[in-house]
């Protein structure tokens, strides 16, 4: 009865939906859901409206899985929808100067593009002006591409049959394919970018809205919007240049995938501490903590040789006053060339043993390891551990990758409580008793993706991967 009353054309338009669009994406879910809302509707006699499906669909989603909110293929697809259907009309009403086959997918493009900007630049760093004509080139032949490979997906049965017959779409394949290799090679084709902070994303959209109603009313109303459009994002820039001047000592446990960076804003300037596996995953954390006119850094530890501390460190833009290494022979690759590189630029080096008390940025830096002749070749023996105190503020405590009998070193040295304690090894093993009794920490850190060990307190554990960059007051 459910197939006599809705008929089977509904059902197969989903599925080869689904089938087009490579398998259960946010974006295929969410253009099925929302043709299955506008099927439905139609063959009710109901008349279907854009913004309540698209509502719907992503209360929807959202309601079944809540981390998509944090998925940028599910941000990029909401975003770019939403664009397209305000921007387009707009756009193509002015390109009547266009052919018609060519109009509207330019139009398309450059709506999507304008409308996701933000979202492109910090999901992946790039941006690309030659996106709209690109896409405008190959766009028209998606559906013969699609509908053809449909057609002959049939005729796999018969080899040599289905070769002649898909002679034709690989004509179009090699069209497709020159035109993105030509492209491609245009200057400044793709412009890579790093991580834009979220207030510019918001300054930006607040523009964007102001000047699609000014362009949308006239009068009083259009000066009014375009006011507005430019008193918003200076008012945005001008909050947040004031919360950088006025912002309190902090910590952040920066998201930077498996392994660890950590900055630290004192009264007195920023130390980053180790750099993840990443640059550009380094470069976007850094981005969106930093005012965009800083290029320096009062100082720069590393704390050990391994990739998942040194490799964001490999080509690092921001310019450091010091940069602090373990008092023995550097064992890693990695760990030479960042300090060659730095060397260069005229940084000072200084290299730092257990003991050692250092005045960084306007705080505090209590080395407690690597003990003198530790064995230099064995992981995480010869790593170096940190407590960095701010003035009258609270503690930071960052124990590297040190192996289980550093650690009980390292308990030995501390003078004082570690507020914030960031395991070593990503949590994988759970550090001695001691340690914790003279630590007394209050959070218990953890970044990278791996799952912390079961004598971790649960109740005390924040983690990267579940949460993203953490921001800890240190006053």
């Amino acid at each position: 009865p459910l197939l006599r009353r809705w008929s089977l054309p509904p059902l197969i338009g989903l599925v080869s939906l689904y089938a087009m669009t490579g398998g259960a994406t946010p974006a295929s879910i969410r253009a099925a859901a929302m043709g299955a809302l506008v099927l439905v509707g139609t063959r009710l006699g109901r008349p279907s409206h854009v913004w309540t499906s698209f509502a719907v669909v992503a209360a929807a989603m959202l309601a079944w899985q809540p981390d998509l909110a944090w998925d940028i293929g599910f941000e990029l697809s909401f975003v770019g929808t939403a664009a397209i259907v305000v921007l387009t009309p707009g756009i193509e009403s002015r390109l009547q100067w266009l052919p018609r086959l060519l109009r509207e997918p330019f139009a398309v493009t450059c709506a999507a593009q304008v409308g996701t900007v933000p979202l492109m630049v910090s999901g992946f760093h790039l941006l690309s002006p030659v996106a709209p004509l690109s896409n405008a080139l190959v766009i028209p032949l998606l559906p013969l591409l699609v509908g053809g490979g449909l057609l002959l997906a049939p005729l796999a049965l018969v080899p040599a049959v289905g070769q002649l017959a898909a002679v034709p779409l690989v004509a179009l394949l090699m069209y497709l394919e020159q035109v993105a290799g030509l492209l491609a090679r245009v200057p400044m084709a793709a412009i890579p970018l790093g991580g834009i902070p979220a207030w510019l994303g918001a300054a930006y959209y607040s523009a964007l809205a102001a000047l699609l109603v000014a362009l949308r009313t006239a009068g009083g109303r259009r000066l009014l919007a375009l006011a507005a459009a430019v008193g918003l994002p200076l008012a945005i820039a001008g909050g947040e240049i004031a919360a950088w001047q006025l912002a309190p000592p902090a910590a952040a446990v920066l998201d930077v995938g498996d392994g660890q960076a950590v900055l630290l804003s004192g009264p007195g300037g920023r130390i980053l501490i180790d750099g993840g596996p990443d640059p550009k995953r380094l470069a976007s954390a850094l981005g969106e903590r930093l005012p965009p006119w800083q290029n320096r850094l009062d100082a720069l530890i590393v704390t050990a040789p391994g990739l998942a501390h040194v490799g964001g460190l490999t080509h690092l833009d921001w310019r450091a006053d010091v940069i602090v290494l373990p008092a023995t022979d550097l064992p890693g690759a990695g760990m030479r060339r960042v300090a060659a590189a730095v060397a260069l630029r005229g940084t000072r080096i200084v290299r730092a043993g257990a003991g050692d008390t250092l005045r960084l940025a306007g705080m505090t830096v209590e080395v407690l390891s690597p003990e003198p002749g530790v064995p230099e070749d064995q992981p995480g023996a010869a790593d170096m551990a940190l407590r960095v105190t701010t003035p009258g503020g609270r503690s930071f405590c960052d124990l590297s990758d040190l192996d289980p009998e550093a650690l009980l070193a390292v308990a030995l040295r501390l003078r004082g409580p570690c507020d914030y304690l960031l395991l070593p090894d990503q949590a994988r093993s759970a550090p001695p008793a001691e340690l914790l009794a003279r630590a007394r920490p209050q959070v218990l850190l953890s970044s990278g993706r791996a799952s912390p060990a079961r004598a971790v307190p649960e109740a005390l554990l924040r983690r990267t991967a579940q949460e993203g960059t953490i921001s800890l007051p240190m006053r």
